[in-house]
């Protein structure tokens, strides 16, 4: 994936995000989900094909913000309990590490990815 391509899909994830969002943490996202897809579909980054910059796009925007990483607030809900209602808090830094441990790859994308994915033998 060259830098043009690159740049074309962290500039609609942005728009599809809004001013809300960092530029670190758009790129951070898009370096993540690309890696992921690579590695899912066994298509080494060089070679994904144009067709798959959509997923990738909505990919980003899900991972961005299904955890909160748009909130400004330095405080952000790490979870929340029911049962005797509890909130837990963490920093951005903390749950910049909880991602290292996160696959953006979600149920939803499996079936367009597998149209793309290369069987290994």
């Amino acid at each position: 994936m060259n830098d043009e391509r690159k740049q074309k899909i962290k500039d609609k994830v942005t728009q599809l995000l809004g001013d809300k969002v960092n530029a670190d943490i758009v790129s951070f996202s898009l370096d993540r989900v690309i890696q992921s897809v690579a590695n899912y579909t066994n298509i080494p980054i060089e070679e994904l094909p144009p067709e798959i910059d959509t997923t990738i796009t909505a990919m980003c925007v899900q991972l961005v913000q299904t955890h909160n990483w748009t909130n400004g607030n330095s405080d952000t809900v790490n979870s929340i309990s029911e049962g005797d209602v509890s909130v837990n808090f963490g920093s951005p830094a903390e749950i910049y590490a909880k991602v290292q441990e996160l696959n953006s790859i979600t149920d939803d994308f499996f079936v367009d990815l597998n149209h793309f994915r290369r069987l290994q033998w």
